[in-house]
């Protein structure tokens, strides 16, 4: 249709560094749980629905670029966009709205130690997963979208995927680790200590995975959740799931009743002074960053001297950092009792992955 624009045409011309103006005419609460990076929002969702051709007056549109309108699920949008083009301009709605944005994705690379690191984004969710190669062989870490998408990545790259593996249970998105493992051949790795529901290859603290040239180590840092593992690559990365992010730390009570809430608590500090204490220039890459994530291929990742310096808390006593973090818990993750028990089980037959994922992420304290 001649309206619309698909989130694989929008993403491609993001790619291209396209210049396109991103209309949001969401209302405001929505807006707030998830968007597209560098939109810009006007709440006209009431006013479009009631028919109102002076709706978008207010925006400021610029005259050299395609806009898009942007809603939950594409249709407010398509009035808007009807509206705009009734009005001389080139506008078009974006299929699906943010539903169908949610596996719009990008990516950053990073070599270190001779180690390639790409970091796979989806960019309305802030979700973040790892392809790792070195020679012909690599890791994927936190798969998060269609297996072809890190298939390709590695093929690109002259990889087979040897290992595939979650560092912890997620309760926010579906893991697509277990398919990636399957179609790719791939071996499933976990940390022994994780509860599933199907079999996997359990890996030990302080083992060591080797593939290619690379040594990463199996670190087990609890407290976000029981199984929560960081990966560390020589002195030059931790990949540290939701245990710690650039700007702040996991939460420690998903999935747990009041005292054990406290115990999780408890861990989390011990496992975040240990993260913390390693050296200050390894770089953090955590599986989540709390913003949406613009194409522009910059790293999300900092040294841990640099995240240290801004998670002042982690300066508490034990005591204190237990009570900090249940004062500081940001709202429940909607769906999460039921995306960590498709994650336990393995398999989402039957389940539509768009309603459960919808919104963003709610894993950190600041």
């Amino acid at each position: 249709m001649e309206d619309i624009i698909t989130v694989r045409e929008l993403q491609e011309k993001f790619d291209k560094q396209e210049n396109v103006f991103i209309l949001d005419v969401r209302p405001e609460d929505q807006r707030k749980e998830w968007q597209i990076a560098n939109s810009v929002h006007v709440d006209a969702y009431k006013l479009l629905n009631d028919g109102d051709d002076t709706a978008l007056d207010i925006v400021d549109l610029p005259h050299d670029c395609m806009i898009v309108t942007v809603c939950a699920a594409g249709r407010t949008s398509l009035l808007a966009s009807k509206l705009l083009q009734r009005k001389g301009v080139q506008a078009y709605s974006l299929d699906g709205g943010m539903k169908a944005w949610n596996y719009a994705w990008n990516i950053a690379r990073l070599t270190v130690e001779g180690v390639k690191v790409i970091q796979v984004r989806r960019a309305a969710k802030g979700v973040l997963s790892y392809v790792v190669g070195s020679k012909n062989e690599a890791i994927v870490i936190d798969a998060a979208l269609d297996p072809n998408v890190y298939q390709a990545i590695a093929e690109d790259n002259g990889w087979k995927i040897k290992f595939v593996t979650d560092t912890h249970v997620h309760a926010d998105y579906v893991s697509r680790t277990r398919d990636l493992g399957r179609a790719a051949g791939a071996k499933h790795l976990m940390i022994d200590k994780a509860k599933l529901e199907f079999n996997y290859v359990g890996v030990a603290n302080g083992e060591v995975i080797k593939f290619g040239d690379v040594e990463l180590e199996v670190v087990h840092t609890p407290g976000h959740t029981w199984e929560s593992t960081t990966f560390k690559l020589g002195d030059s990365v931790i990949f540290t799931g939701d245990t710690v992010f650039t700007d702040g730390i996991g939460r420690p009570d998903l999935k747990a009743g009041a005292a054990e809430g406290i115990e999780k608590a408890k861990v989390l500090y011990k496992s975040l002074k240990h993260l913390l204490s390693l050296n200050g220039d390894m770089l953090v890459l955590p599986a989540h960053t709390s913003n949406s994530i613009a194409f522009d291929g910059k790293l999300i990742g900092e040294p841990i001297k640099t995240v240290k310096s801004r998670i002042s808390l982690i300066e508490l006593s034990e005591p204190e950092f237990v009570d900090y973090t249940a004062s500081r818990l940001p709202p429940t993750p909607p769906n999460y009792l039921t995306i960590a028990a498709i994650n336990r089980a393995g398999t989402y037959d039957g389940q539509v992955l768009a309603d459960l994922e919808a919104g963003g992420n709610h894993c950190a304290i600041a």
